[in-house]
């Protein structure tokens, strides 16, 4: 049985996943029905991971640099802001649900009910349109899907929330810059509140007798 729910259309979903044409039934996400194939696959499979790997690359890096100023900026707060600002600024960095990389920050981004929008769009394609980099895909159930891919004989992947994702890198780059500048100015600040080490008085010397 599929650890997937079988909701409305997800039986043609399935019919139509394994009635794709493919050599001994392996997925070449190179080639676009290969993509729709591992897309169908890492569905019915529950595997956020794996559909990760099958979506937009330009969202996939976005996501990748997201994740990563995110953390350098929880860093520098808890490493170099006072106490007592430390909450608020964590605060604002907004909550990524514990994500640790791209791929879980996709997985909750892209939820169960996500997963099954995608679901209800996939099939088999009709009709493929486009250049070697970017493809609308008129699928026999009457959907379109649009793929991209950077350079050809990469994978083509999904498109999704590339703009939104693009514009919060931007902003979260921004915001590891600001929140790092203000670590070095506390930081800064500390220093100058130091009291400045004292020289030692040069003992007294006898006098020769």
């Amino acid at each position: 049985m599929s650890r997937w729910p079988i909701a409305a259309g997800t039986l043609p979903l399935l019919f139509l996943f394994f009635t794709l044409p493919a050599c001994g039934g392996a997925s070449d996400p190179r080639e676009v029905d290969g993509a729709i194939r591992y897309m169908a696959d890492a569905i019915e499979r529950d595997a956020p991971e794996r559909l990760f790997r099958v979506i937009d690359a330009r969202s996939r890096h976005a996501m990748c640099s997201i994740i990563k100023d995110r953390q350098a900026a929880v860093r520098a707060i808890t490493e170099h802001y006072p106490e007592a600002r430390r909450a608020e600024a964590l605060a604002r960095l907004g909550d990524l649900g514990g994500a640790a990389d791209a791929d879980a920050l996709f997985a909750m981004r892209c939820d169960a009910r996500c997963r099954q929008e995608f679901a209800t769009k996939l099939a088999a394609a009709e009709t493929v349109q486009g250049d070697d980099l970017d493809v609308q895909v008129h699928t026999v159930r009457g959907t379109t899907l649009h793929l991209h891919r950077l350079a050809a004989g990469d994978w083509w992947g999904l498109v999704w929330q590339t703009d939104e994702l693009d514009a919060e890198r931007s902003r979260a780059a921004e915001e590891r810059r600001t929140i790092e500048a203000n670590a070095a100015i506390f930081d800064r600040g500390r220093r100058l509140q130091q009291p400045e080490a004292q020289p030692s008085a040069a003992p007294t010397r006898e006098p020769a007798q």
